[in-house]
């Protein structure tokens, strides 16, 4: 049976997801529709190849990927099919997969063009909705648009490390539900340029001196739980994505804060690793 997610900045207050899926099913009977999230920031490419790049891999070969943010299409943002790690994805080419496409060459990108066959006004999500259908039948890419060469690259993903290789400069590209604030920063990037080195991060006027593997290595475990005084302090690791990341151990936004309040990090934000 075929497997289509979706992926949208348009929340569950509205009917738009609701629409989508019901479309979905009325050009097929026997589909699993898994929504990874309707909750990505308005217009927020980062936000989405973030989590476009990190629920991907989970699911199985053939899987089709609806991606509707800053879905609106114009000259400027050309809807496109991606064959891709034997998956697929249809988005607008605004820089959603070059998260992904930074690490894996795609197999094929479509420009959609069946919208131009019809004169009345034809939705950016009814043409993905058309396409995911026709991947799902079996269909070819090239029934529905012209083969392509280039996607848009989204730059703001990649660090930068300056000309004596002792500094990485990054940014926020994504905060969690838990106030946890994720960087560009990977960890082979502060690997290669690191070689072992003292570091010292540096996000506003927090500095860390340690990267965690894992958020509870903070916890010294030797002390008597009613003794541990561990809950809200902050800490930087790198998290499952391989991603440098500041935390606030045991946080909750909606009550005592997460790094993202508690340390008034916000998107975009720089962080920055300095060698010795």
């Amino acid at each position: 049976m075929p497997l289509i997610t979706l992926t949208t900045d348009f929340g569950t207050k509205d009917h738009f997801v609701g629409t989508v899926k019901g479309a979905i099913y009325k050009e097929l009977n026997e589909v699993h529709i898994v929504d990874i999230s309707h909750d990505i920031s308005p217009f927020s490419i980062t936000e989405a190849a973030y989590v476009i790049k990190n629920s991907y891999q989970n699911f199985p070969n053939g899987t089709i990927h609806i991606i509707g943010v800053d879905s609106e299409i114009s000259n400027e943002n050309r809807p496109v099919a991606i064959e891709l790690d034997q998956q697929f994805f249809i988005c607008c080419d605004n820089g959603i997969i070059s998260m992904i496409t930074n690490e894996i060459k795609p197999d094929k990108i479509v420009e959609i063009t069946i919208q131009n066959q019809n004169d009345n006004k034809f939705s950016t999500l009814e043409a993905f909705v058309k396409v995911a259908c026709h991947i799902a039948r079996g269909g070819l890419l090239e029934v529905i648009g012209k083969k392509v060469d280039q996607i848009k690259q989204l730059f703001e993903i990649q660090p930068f490390v300056n000309v004596d290789q002792n500094q990485i400069v990054g940014s926020v590209i994504y905060i969690d539900n838990f106030g946890n604030v994720i960087s560009n920063i990977s960890q082979n990037v502060f690997n290669n340029i690191g070689k072992g080195r003292e570091f010292e991060v540096i996000a506003r006027s927090y500095s860390f001196k340690k990267i965690y593997r894992k958020y509870n290595e903070i916890v010294d475990f030797s002390i008597p739980i009613d003794k541990r005084q561990d809950d809200g302090k902050k800490l930087a690791l790198f998290n499952a994505a391989n991603l440098l990341e500041i935390s606030i151990y045991r946080s909750n936004l909606t009550t005592v804060g997460g790094a993202s309040s508690l340390l008034g990090l916000n998107y975009r934000d720089n962080i920055t690793i300095r060698f010795k």
